[in-house]
């Protein structure tokens, strides 16, 4: 989670959502690989309908990050892509589990075109 806090401060996002059963910010991990971004980007935790809601009454995008989505590029959604301006929630499963059934119910899946060899990267990235 810290790498991932810090990955959001990096590109610019303005928040960052902790939905259920997300780890503790705050842990000794986390706050080792944030260097501090856990005290620099507003963390909120939300339940999946409070999240939803949020997405609805902003008119923003709830998406989910999946390796198996259909040519759904994420990169349009990303600050400085097309649709960023209409407002992006991305949604990121654990590297263990990866999404959540609800999630790939609620979200529209996107993908991070990849060149090279590897079939996925790490969460954070």
């Amino acid at each position: 989670l810290g790498t991932l806090l810090r990955t959001a401060l990096a590109l610019g996002w303005s928040s960052v959502v902790l939905l259920p059963s997300c780890c503790d910010p705050f842990n000794e991990k986390a706050l080792r690989a944030g260097r501090g971004a856990v005290f620099k980007l507003p963390v909120h935790s939300l339940t999946w309908d409070e999240l939803q809601a949020l997405a609805a009454e902003g008119g923003m995008h709830l998406l989910a990050a999946h390796i198996d989505a259909e040519e759904a590029d994420l990169a349009p959604h990303l600050p400085g892509g097309d649709l960023a301006a209409e407002g992006v929630l991305l949604v990121l499963g654990s590297e263990g589990q990866g999404l959540s059934a609800r999630a790939m119910q609620v979200c529209k899946l996107v993908s991070i075109p990849m060149s090279g060899k590897m079939e996925s990267m790490n969460v954070a990235v």
